[in-house]
């Protein structure tokens, strides 16, 4: 079974708006909020307990991130992370899973900077680990960087010592201002199908970072991951965007269709796309609800992402086909090898 955990890294306001307007779905997946990964170390108190409320009450799997990835686009120096993260992690024992302090590589490092932040991830992440509490050593992921097969298996090798029960894997390609977009190229998606392999005999549980389009869906089941997070829904939203169960993202408030980033669609194929891809919710209604505002959006882009896997955990493999032959043609052939 794929898992798809929801990024949810904004202040309490975004929080309570996103709860509210689901509660205008009248129908949408029982699982649409139920696994949500956040960075502690940039929450308020009352952002934390926010999230603690919807573990209690509604049974929600909460995964800590440690804030690698402001430490990619340059908002955090690597070395302040430790001891405020563990700080803060020592403090909130509740949630389910714990990542350990990672330096994430990016496409622009020369092989040196890569292969320095390999072992610093792997070195920094075992002496993090021999400070958690001992209760929260079982729930700790430890991250998998590199470029080359040789520095992933010696971050394997060295957290197979630590004893850790879950690994996730970060080190796909990057792109866009700052590096800040994670791109799924050949040879990342290469060595995270060779985490999961090396892993999977060993009984270990295998995240990956930060690839969570729906068109990417059936190239996450290929992989054969446990699980993914995913905070496309809520950014593509705020640049105008919005998905379709295994498509990629559509401009709604850019008219060109001739840009292919934000490439425009009109409404009349929007609803085309929508009766393929059996969707309809809420906010996808009419053209001015799915315009009107960028959270009307993100709810609408969450609920296709989760229907996306609950398509694949329910083997409804031909629907998948027919939305990638239809809508979405540069992920056609990967979607023939994994479904």
């Amino acid at each position: 079974m794929l898992e798809s955990y929801a990024s949810l890294t904004d202040g309490p306001s975004v929080f309570r708006r996103t709860l509210a307007l689901m509660d205008r779905l009248e129908s949408r997946p029982h699982n649409l909020f139920s696994k949500v990964l956040s960075t502690p170390l940039l929450l308020n108190p009352e952002a934390l307990s926010l999230l603690r409320s919807l573990k209690e009450e509604q049974g929600t799997s909460i995964l800590f991130d440690s804030g690698g990835y402001y430490v990619q686009i340059g908002r955090v120096k690597y070395h302040e992370l430790y001891m405020a993260l563990l700080e803060r992690y020592r403090q909130h024992r509740w949630a389910d899973w714990y990542i350990l302090p990672d330096n994430v590589p990016t496409s622009q490092d020369s092989a040196t900077v890569v292969d320095a932040k390999v072992r610093e991830t792997v070195s920094f992440g075992a002496m993090f680990y021999a400070e958690l509490p001992e209760v929260l050593r079982e729930r700790a992921v430890a991250v998998v960087h590199g470029h080359t097969r040789n520095q992933i298996e010696y971050c394997i090798e060295h957290y197979l010592r630590l004893g850790v029960r879950a690994l996730g894997f970060g080190s796909f390609g990057t792109g866009g201002k700052g590096q800040e977009a994670n791109i799924a190229t050949s040879s990342s998606v290469s060595h995270a199908r060779a985490v999961v392999d090396i892993t999977r005999r060993l009984g270990l549980r295998v995240h990956l970072f930060g690839l969570g389009a729906p068109s990417l869906v059936a190239l996450l089941h290929g992989i054969s991951a446990h699980s993914f997070d995913s905070a496309s829904w809520i950014k593509s939203a705020g640049f105008g965007q919005v998905h379709l169960p295994f498509t990629r993202g559509y401009n709604v408030t850019y008219r060109s269709g001739q840009s292919t980033i934000q490439k425009g669609i009109s409404w009349a194929e929007f609803s085309r796309l929508k009766r393929i891809s059996q969707h309809e919710c809420y906010f996808c209604q009419d053209y001015g609800m799915l315009t009107e505002a960028k959270m009307h959006r993100a709810i609408h882009n969450l609920v296709c992402i989760t229907e996306s896997v609950n398509h694949i955990n329910e083997q409804r493999f031909e629907l998948a086909r027919q939305v990638y032959e239809n809508a979405s043609p540069k992920y056609r052939s990967i979607a023939s090898r994994c479904l």
